[in-house]
């Protein structure tokens, strides 16, 4: 009975201020076979009522895995990505993306990538992402 009532009053206190996080609309872009790399797109959304950061990534499909903005039509890497309280960060072709680097096969349309996503205070949320053909602009991308 006591360690019930101390774990709802923990509980109790985390619920307040948290973030909520929502990944929806993953995918992942296919690419030439002989490319060795490619980028994943989301919506991260933040329902709760305390920002969060995504801090880091990994994948089943790439050795390296990178958060990534294009700024100007080049590609930098990004320490972390904020997703303020009550708002939406979009993961898009020409804007925020996760780099897929050093691809351990070509990736082909209809496939899945599992990707896990590392936030600051919400710990890890696991992605399944199909691979899609183009969806606009990668050729312009890759200026790094």
């Amino acid at each position: 009975m006591r360690k019930a009532l101390i774990g709802s009053i923990l509980l109790t206190g985390l619920v307040f201020a948290q973030p909520k996080i929502e990944v929806k609309d993953a995918w992942v872009r296919e690419v030439p076979p002989t490319s060795k790399m490619s980028a994943a797109y989301m919506v991260i959304e933040n329902k709760g009522s305390e920002a969060d950061k995504l801090i880091d990534a990994n994948n089943n499909a790439s050795k390296i895995t990178e958060i990534h903005e294009t700024v100007e039509g080049k590609m930098r890497r990004v320490k972390a990505l904020e997703i303020p309280a009550g708002s939406k960060v979009e993961l898009k072709p020409g804007g925020y993306h996760i780099m897929l680097i050093n691809l351990n096969k070509p990736l082909k349309e209809g496939e899945k990538v599992e990707i896990t996503l590392k936030f600051e205070k919400s710990g890890e949320i696991k992605v399944e992402a199909p691979v899609k053909k183009g969806m606009g602009g990668m050729h312009h991308h890759h200026k790094h």
